[in-house]
């Protein structure tokens, strides 16, 4: 079984960041409702809100119509893109459950991989909680390396939970129909985990260019806000301190 190609659909998630996207954080984004706000390393706070008023240090500043539309433009953009990253995530665990399902079904064992699944589903609700808080979409300050090698953690923890769950369940469900068809056969068993795998590695194959296009558009919407930033710095030059997207 291609266990990398399984990972890459289970983890192009909060990880997508680091797993595709090279772009450095370099100040921390809450999205709380309708607002964005830009937390500094220095404590320092700006604040865009639903009316596309923005607010620096609590304090409210002046705008005008150009710049209450750049300030609308730069919140729907990161509004926008930054929750896609957990629309990846579930898609990808609900490929990965079906893969499974679909091989459980071709094994006359429907409920064989359950724990795998239970496992991936607390695995990620331990990564998204990471990006959480009372509801609120947090992206922390981070760097491209920094980010990466999380991702390379996590993608090593996973890959030895998920494989040896994966072929325990399989190996069970495979020695259990055996035993019920008159006995097991080691070779036949063997033969048939081939098969198995090659079936699981063609069903997520079907899914993993559809999955890494979606991941690559996101990558691409981060690119567009770096430039957007910058354009709204050039108009609102108070928040060229409060710069959150590089490459």
């Amino acid at each position: 079984m291609n266990k990398t190609l399984l990972l890459s659909l289970l983890l192009l998630s909060s990880s997508v960041f680091a797993g595709q996207c090279k772009v450095d954080v370099q100040n921390e984004v809450h999205l709380s409702g309708s607002n964005v706000e830009i937390h500094t390393t220095s404590g320092d706070t700006a604040v865009m809100d639903e009316s596309n008023r923005l607010y620096l240090h609590g304090e409210q500043v002046e705008l005008d119509s150009s710049q209450q539309q750049a300030i609308e433009d730069y919140r729907q953009s990161v509004s926008s893109a930054l929750p896609k990253a957990k629309q990846l995530a579930q898609k990808g665990m609900n490929v990965a459950s079906e893969v499974l399902d679909d091989v459980a079904a071709s094994l006359d064992a429907p409920g064989a991989f359950e724990d795998v699944k239970q496992s991936m589903r607390t695995f990620f609700a331990d990564i998204e909680s990471r990006y959480y808080d009372d509801g609120d979409f947090i992206l922390p300050a981070n760097t491209f390396d920094s980010m990466a090698a999380q991702w390379q953690e996590d993608f090593s923890k996973a890959k030895a939970l998920f494989s040896q769950e994966f072929f325990s369940s399989a190996f069970d469900a495979l020695s259990q129909k055996m035993k019920q068809d008159g006995g097991l056969n080691l070779t036949e068993l063997g033969k048939t985990m081939d098969e198995l795998t090659a079936k699981l590695e063609s069903r997520l194959n079907e899914h993993s260019a559809d999955v890494e296009k979606e991941g690559k558009e996101l990558c691409d919407s981060l690119d567009s806000i770096v430039d957007q930033e910058q354009k709204l710095h050039k108009k609102i030059p108070e928040l060229k301190n409060y710069q959150v997207f590089t490459i």
